[in-house]
């Protein structure tokens, strides 16, 4: 019996991490509070350093989302439900999301921080 293993798509795994990011409050972003699994006390909370680290992961796509054009930035952005209208009635969104989301894609597969996701 062959067994299949399903791996995720990488770029909705980013656009999760990166729709976190967007949605938590900037109230405590600073360096004591970011930090990686492996740089915790051994008595951390393993769940609540892997969310740290997604949003770490989280503003590395941001960076990537914000280096695009603005329309093609506000598609991404309706797309994962940031942003609800559509602000350019005279484009279409559905062809303008389909052309930002190859633009971020190839962003997101050259970038250090995230091509690993593609291997």
């Amino acid at each position: 019996m062959q067994s299949t293993i399903n791996k995720p798509d990488p770029y909705t795994m980013l656009m999760a991490c990166w729709g976190d990011y967007m949605r938590v409050p900037n109230l405590d972003l600073g360096g004591r509070g970011m930090k990686l699994v492996g740089d915790a006390p051994p008595d951390a909370n393993v769940h609540e350093a892997q969310y740290i680290a997604d949003l770490k992961l989280g503003e590395c796509v941001n960076a990537m989302v914000d280096s695009l054009p603005m329309r093609d930035r506000w598609a991404i952005y309706k797309s994962q439900g940031i942003a609800s209208a559509w602000r350019y009635p005279n484009a279409n969104y559905e062809s303008v999301l389909l052309e930002a989301r190859d633009e971020l894609e190839k962003k997101l597969r050259n970038n250090v921080a995230t091509r690993l996701y593609w291997a």
